[in-house]
C-alpha cells in the first residue's frame, strides 16, 4: 500500500499547478475552443482530483487534523465531476454556474481549513490565499455571469494562471521538505 510518507506530495502539487497553468494559457490563446474543452475535460479532471484526494485521505494516518477537510474537498470534486460527466449538455449551457459553484465551495472549504488548522500546519497562508482566490473567482462567475463564452474562458484563464503559478512556486519551495501534505489542502 502506498503510504503518505513515501508519496512525493510536492510532485502532486507541481502537477496540479502545471495543469492550472496550461488551462489558463490555453484560455488566452483560443477562448472559444477552450470553452468546449473545459466542458469536455472538467468532469474527468474533477473526478481524478477527487479520487487522488480521497486516496490521500484513506492513507492519511499522520495528519488527522487535515483528514476531514481533505475528505470534504474530495467529495465536492467528485460530486461536480459526476455532474459534468453525466450531463454534458447541461454542463455546456451552465458551465459558469457549475464552475462558479465548485470554486466557491472549494474556496469556502480551503478558507475554513486554513483558519482552523493554522496552529497545526506551516502552510496555512497558501491554503488561505488559494481559498480566497477561489471564493473571488467563484463569486465572479456566479453573481455576474458574463454573456460570452470567450469572456468566461478569459476569466477562467486568469484564475488558472494565478492558481497554477501559486501551486507551482509552492511545490518548488516545499520539495525538499519531508512532508508537504498540508500544502495540498
Amino acid at each position: 500500500m502506498l503510504t503518505i510518507k513515501k508519496f512525493p506530495t510536492w510532485a502532486l502539487l507541481l502537477a496540479t499547478g502545471l495543469i492550472f497553468l496550461s488551462v489558463g494559457i490555453l484560455a488566452f490563446i483560443d477562448p472559444l475552443n477552450s470553452y468546449l474543452k473545459l466542458v469536455k475535460f472538467t468532469g474527468i479532471a474533477l473526478l481524478l482530483n477527487g479520487g487522488i484526494l480521497l486516496t490521500i485521505v484513506i492513507g492519511n494516518t499522520k495528519y488527522p487534523n487535515e483528514k476531514k477537510w481533505m475528505q470534504a474537498e474530495s467529495i465536492v470534486h467528485l460530486f461536480f465531476g459526476i455532474l459534468f460527466l453525466f450531463n454534458p449538455l447541461l454542463a455546456f449551457i451552465a458551465l459558469p454556474y457549475f464552475i462558479g459553484s465548485w470554486m466557491l465551495l472549494v474556496g469556502i472549504l480551503k478558507t475554513l481549513a486554513a483558519l482552523t488548522l493554522r496552529p497545526f500546519i506551516r502552510g496555512w497562508p497558501l491554503i488561505l490565499l488559494a481559498g480566497m482566490l477561489s471564493n473571488l473567482f467563484g463569486a465572479l462567475l456566479l453573481f455576474s455571469p458574463l454573456p460570452k463564452a470567450s469572456a468566461i474562458t478569459i476569466l477562467l484563464g486568469v484564475f488558472g494562471v494565478i492558481m497554477g503559478s501559486l501551486y507551482t512556486v509552492d511545490s518548488l519551495r516545499y520539495r525538499k521538505m519531508k512532508d508537504t501534505l498540508d500544502m495540498l489542502l
